[in-house]
């Protein structure tokens, strides 16, 4: 029965999915704010391109899919990283899931970015005014999830979203919603997972207000000072439908589809291998196009779908530590135009 209401569920959200996927995603692109909810965690997920939504894990899966943090091997997980993102970006992360028994599994994460010092301009003085400022972006996030059977599992994320640029602050909530189902006769598991839906964003503070004196008034008028209404915006809101194939003992053969509200749909495959606490895997995101050309020039057109992003490895291994379980893993995502390839380096000790 509870197998029978997972199926149902999963079929459900996946109806709801492809329902939407006609609503033309290149019209859309750049109508989403809160882009910091996009930037990938965790080695596996970058290696792997997103594609293993339907048997991530652990602190993995606080990002990719929230059911999977159910599937913690051991008690509890803690991870740490460290990634090199566009334009010199650095993204820090750092996770915990501990598992409870038949209360089901709890997790908590924050991800940070840092922008280093970015000089100070105003209209008057564009080369800089000498001071400097760093943009603070935070996403915290908590996690529950409970398997149903042996074979299915749910989860659910509260997200917290912080963006502060200098005295300027836009704050938001979002909740992601995940299954994992793995059939009982067949060597496959199903992942979907509903990801940043919430209310809009607007940016308020000191720095939109501003003093001016009235057009046309004569020497000696009150300088007005009014405050500048910012436009709110949506959360790129996304979807993800992952299979996964497993032909032998150690190797998974994936493919995810993720229909993303504000941009591109991609088509992501990967495959990864394990051996003896060591894995390594790669993957490959393809853009898939919903929406028309209309008026645009094939350069206009190929530059608005043109994926940023190419190929992806990644490979870690597993130490044991006494009771404990140290993984160091490492990967790398392709780069196609204008910015160096993105890089994660990450530790994570299982209890």
């Amino acid at each position: 029965m509870r197998n029978s209401s997972c199926i149902k569920i999963i079929c459900l959200v996946a109806a709801l999915a492809f329902s939407g996927l006609f609503a033309g995603a290149i019209r859309s692109q750049g109508s989403a704010g809160a882009s910091q909810l996009l930037i990938p965690v965790g080695a596996q997920n970058l290696a792997l391109g997103g594609a293993n939504v339907s048997l991530v894990n652990g602190v993995s899966a606080l990002y990719l899919n929230p059911a999977g943090t159910s599937s913690l091997e051991g008690s509890g997980q803690v991870t740490v990283s460290d990634m090199t993102y566009l334009a010199g970006i650095g993204i820090t992360y750092a996770g915990l899931v501990t598992n409870l028994g038949s209360l089901g599994s709890f997790g908590v994460s924050v991800k940070t970015l840092d922008f280093g010092d970015i000089p100070v301009t105003t209209a008057t003085e564009t080369e800089g005014t000498g001071a400097f400022f760093s943009p603070n972006f935070l996403t915290l996030t908590t996690n529950y999830s409970r398997q149903f059977s042996d074979n299915a599992s749910f989860g659910v994320n509260l997200k917290l979203i912080s963006e502060q640029i200098m005295s300027t602050t836009a704050k938001g909530i979002a909740t992601d919603l995940g299954v994992q189902y793995a059939f009982n006769d067949l060597p496959v598991s199903v992942g979907v997972a509903l990801k940043n839906l919430g209310g809009r964003m607007t940016y308020n503070g000191s720095d939109l207000e501003q003093n001016q004196v009235p057009a046309g008034s004569e020497s000696g008028t009150i300088i007005e000072r009014f405050r500048i209404h910012a436009q709110s915006f949506e959360l790129p809101a996304l979807l993800d439908i992952g299979l996964t194939y497993q032909p032998i003992a150690g190797l998974e053969l994936m493919g995810a589809f993720t229909n993303n509200s504000a941009s591109t749909n991609t088509l992501n495959f990967a495959g990864k291998y394990s051996l003896k606490g060591i894995w390594v895997g790669g993957g490959m995101s393809t853009a898939s196009i919903i929406g028309d050309q209309g008026e645009n020039t094939d350069a206009q057109w190929d530059d608005m779908t043109k994926s940023l992003y190419g190929a992806s490895v990644g490979a870690g291994v597993s130490v044991p530590l006494g009771e404990l379980k140290l993984d160091i893993s490492y990967s790398l995502r392709t780069v196609n135009n204008y910015f160096e390839n993105n890089n994660i380096l990450e530790m994570t000790i299982g209890f």
